[in-house]
């Protein structure tokens, strides 16, 4: 089984491919993009939507999980609302049935093997990403994992 994790920001975002297990999870890609700054808002979603599609052109895809905006969040980043749905909508109509959720950090916890919400970065102390840059990669690698079965 392949899981995709994603982290949205208003103008970027991160994902994370792995598959095997919770327990023995392998990495198997990872990128952190920018949306491009020269074009209009409109432009940058039309862009997003096409690197979401190519992900799941290339990738064999089963579930996808993304880091979603925390309800106390959610009326002061909009652009990433944006983002996080136009990645439900792609991914939900590609031509390759793929689950596709939003999880916020109790939910995430509740999926994984994590002692508690906020210790969920304590996934990401396998070998296998310690050298990601945990900023960029923590919430969409947690994510990812949280979509493999624990065993």
């Amino acid at each position: 089984m392949k899981s995709i994790g994603f982290r949205c920001w208003k103008d970027k975002f991160s994902y994370v491919i792995v598959e095997g297990t919770q327990d023995n999870p392998s990495r198997l890609a990872e990128n952190h993009l920018k949306l491009p700054s020269k074009m209009k808002r409109p432009e940058k979603l039309a862009w997003f939507k096409q690197e979401i599609k190519e992900l799941m052109d290339t990738n064999d895809i089963d579930v996808a999980i993304f880091k979603a905006t925390e309800p106390i969040s959610r009326s002061k980043d909009p652009a990433r609302g944006e983002l996080e749905g136009i990645l439900q909508e792609t991914i939900f109509s590609h031509s390759k049935p793929t689950t596709i959720e939003g999880r916020i950090k109790t939910q995430l916890n509740s999926k994984t093997t994590a002692r508690k919400a906020k210790y969920l970065g304590e996934l990401l102390e396998h070998e296998q990403f310690n050298d990601l840059t945990k900023s960029k990669y923590e919430d969409a690698c947690v994510a990812a994992i949280s979509g493999l079965p624990k065993e």
